[in-house]
């Protein structure tokens, strides 16, 4: 086979993991949001202004260190479990949730935190996904490292709702009723 043929193969079944949905699959999502949202984090420390400039400078560098290290605890899991891995830029793009503005670097210091706690909080929503699919699978692995991230996740969305002075759960995402 030609290293063509196996990339083909690959994407094939990642194609179906997506349609079915499987822990890996879905994992590909949070692999892809969490390389996003450290770029984000990346942008809102080198340009945000205000108050909210010695918080981020307090922060950055330690979200971005966990969320490398996350990535790299959960990839070495895919890979161990002969999961894909997202390794490209454009599989990064197809997979995020995420959305990134370059014109974001000029919003208030508490407009482009509040942007990544909202990024925090729609990571939640596939991390849950995830464990509820790793538990099914029997990947225990994926899902001890998911609920640990899932943890951390919390963690920092209360952290930095409360230095916003917002209630926690303020202005991100709310369950429905009707969303069973």
């Amino acid at each position: 086979m030609t290293n063509e043929s196996l990339f083909e193969a690959e994407q094939t079944k990642s194609q179906r993991d997506h349609h079915t949905p499987t822990a890996g699959a879905m994992t590909s999502h949070i692999v892809a949001n969490l390389v996003i949202h450290s770029l984000k984090i990346r942008q809102a420390k080198w340009f945000i202004k205000g108050s909210a400039t010695l918080f981020i400078r307090q922060y950055a560098d330690e979200w971005i260190n966990q969320e490398q290290d996350f990535l790299n605890q959960i990839n070495d899991i895919l890979i161990s479990e002969q999961e894909m891995v997202a390794t490209l830029t454009t599989q990064f793009q197809e997979y995020t949730a995420l959305t990134e503005s370059g014109a974001q670097k000029y919003a208030t210091g508490e407009q482009q935190l509040f942007d990544l706690v909202k990024d925090f909080d729609t990571q939640l929503l596939f991390i849950v996904k995830a464990i509820a699919l790793a538990d099914k699978e029997g990947k225990l692995a994926l899902s001890a490292v998911l609920k640990l991230l899932y943890a951390w996740i919390a963690q920092q969305i209360s952290l930095t709702q409360r230095f916003l002075n917002h209630d926690i759960r303020e202005g991100l995402y709310e369950e429905d009723d009707d969303d069973d």
